[in-house]
């Protein structure tokens, strides 16, 4: 066991890295973990991310085990889901749709609003880091980013009316133009944002 101990002391990670696996692990609440130069708060710092950090992995793996195993009659089962991805920054009022690709439109899946809003704001900051040359200018320092999401089928039957054919909208800026509130938002905050660019860049 104390083996184990040393082996474990000596392959900590510093609390800046440790932050980026946490944002790889989709955890909330990155930004109550800012880092510090005092070396024996960055010591509390690192043994508190650990903790963090173990306690989210444990209840993803119930998570993941509540999944099962994909079940073959459920293969053919999509539901439909309208998305947009925006942006707002520190002077901006409210929020725009983000510039790019992946910004809109409508996405197949067998889970719920929930698993699609950070699937989709995944893919868009995926779609930043591979063209960040193009966008270096419009990523600023307190860019936040944020995914919402609607159930075609569920947005298909509010009393709202919406433009479309056979009642269901061409896009989600029809929507929430129509005051439909999404069935899930997925927001990441501008630390998480240059944090997970930051990743993508990493060798």
């Amino acid at each position: 066991m104390m083996d184990n101990l040393t082996d474990a002391r000596n392959r900590l990670l510093p609390p800046d890295q440790l932050l980026q696996v946490a944002a790889l692990l989709n955890m909330p609440c990155l930004d109550e973990a800012a880092t510090t130069s005092d070396g024996a708060s960055q010591t509390r710092q690192q043994a508190a991310l650990y903790a963090r950090i173990a306690d989210w992995a444990q209840l993803s793996v119930q998570a993941a085990e509540q999944l099962g195993e994909p079940d073959e009659d459920l293969d053919d089962i999509r539901y439909r889901f309208a998305y947009l991805v925006e942006y707002t920054e520190k002077y901006a009022k409210g929020w725009s749709q983000a510039p790019g690709e992946n910004t809109e439109g409508v996405e197949l899946s067998a889970h719920a609003a929930e698993t699609v809003a950070p699937t989709v704001l995944g893919r868009y900051i995926t779609y930043l880091a591979e063209h960040r040359d193009e966008y270096q200018m419009w990523l600023v320092d307190s860019l936040s980013l944020r995914a919402s999401v609607w159930n075609l089928d569920i947005a298909a039957h509010t009393r709202v009316r919406l433009p479309g054919v056979h009642g269901f909208p061409a896009h989600a800026s029809t929507l929430q133009t129509a005051g439909v509130s999404p069935h899930a938002i997925e927001v990441r905050t501008p630390i998480q944002v240059h944090r997970l660019l930051d990743c993508h860049r990493a060798p």
